[in-house]
């Protein structure tokens, strides 16, 4: 499941942006919400609830003011264990507009692929008074940028710009602090067994062989912890490869073959059911 760019909001002159800060009483997801990823980047503050946040191959038990940064086409999914208070931010932003809001000595895209971001697990944690801080510049930005008043495009730019910047400091000044990864090593295998051989026709067996557990308890295992089967999982690290070949300049054919798609017909349908379009109208769409 990807974010469309329908559903994200315009906001000239930078466009596909989305800043929700949203307050449930009643989102108990249960234990089984899908992984999904984005075409975006989302920038995801936790508030307060009672959750837990799965991000490829960690999960973490959050605490208010955690901070969690998705590159576009990470697979992650949220789970609400309770009926408490949930409250959460998220702002999904397309990389060319972090183009655009960089400068030549401060790139924010980079921030977020830096080595601490990574090791990090794209998290970090704030105190409770840069928490209040970035819930203000948050609740800012979405009030200038949905208002039609003279000069509100301006402010909400510049709101924009010190989130991002807050974010991005956030990683930087702690490099120090580490937190629990709860996600079970049979599952965190998996799931880098299945990117390392993604190239490859990867089969249950060969997965069962290599970490030595039976098929179908790694099948119930992996389907309890992500909410997807095993098999939907490796197609849909299949299908972004593929895209990631296709926007380096792949043909459609090279991009089946470099995804290990040993059939070109199974490509072109799994592919056009994964992402709403054939690989051809993705990859033109990129250009």
């Amino acid at each position: 499941m990807e974010l469309s760019m329908e559903q994200m909001v315009a906001s000239e002159p930078l466009g596909n942006i989305l800043c929700e800060h949203n307050i449930s009483n009643d989102l108990f997801t249960g234990p089984h919400p899908v992984y999904h990823s984005h075409s975006v980047y989302e920038i995801y503050f936790y508030v307060q609830g009672s959750t837990r946040f799965y991000v490829e191959q960690r999960c973490f038990a959050l605490t208010p003011g955690d901070c969690i940064v998705i590159r576009p086409g990470q697979m992650h999914r949220c789970i609400v264990t309770d009926d408490t208070t949930y409250e959460r931010i998220s702002l999904y932003i397309s990389s060319e507009a972090l183009s655009i809001l960089s400068t030549e000595t401060t790139d924010l895209e980079a921030c977020f692929r830096d080595r601490i971001c990574r090791e990090q697990g794209g998290s970090a944690h704030v105190s409770a008074y840069e928490s209040t801080t970035y819930i203000k510049l948050a609740d800012r930005y979405r009030e200038t940028s949905a208002s039609t008043e003279f000069g509100s495009d301006l402010l909400g730019m510049h709101y924009l710009t010190e989130l991002l910047l807050f974010t991005c400091q956030l990683f930087q000044h702690s490099n120090e602090w580490k937190r629990d990864d709860i996600m079970p090593a049979l599952v965190s295998n998996t799931m880098q067994y299945v990117k390392e051989h993604v190239t490859e026709d990867i089969s249950l067996a060969s997965i069962s062989r290599d970490l030595n557990y039976s098929s179908n308890y790694i099948s119930l295992q992996f389907k309890r912890h992500t909410g997807l089967s095993l098999r939907e999982y490796i197609l849909g690290q299949k299908i972004g490869r593929a895209k990631e070949l296709l926007a380096a300049g792949s043909s459609v054919s090279e991009a089946g073959e470099g995804s290990g798609f040993c059939d070109y017909s199974n490509f072109i349908r799994s592919f056009k059911k994964q992402v709403g379009m054939p690989p051809g109208q993705y990859k033109k769409n990129l250009t």
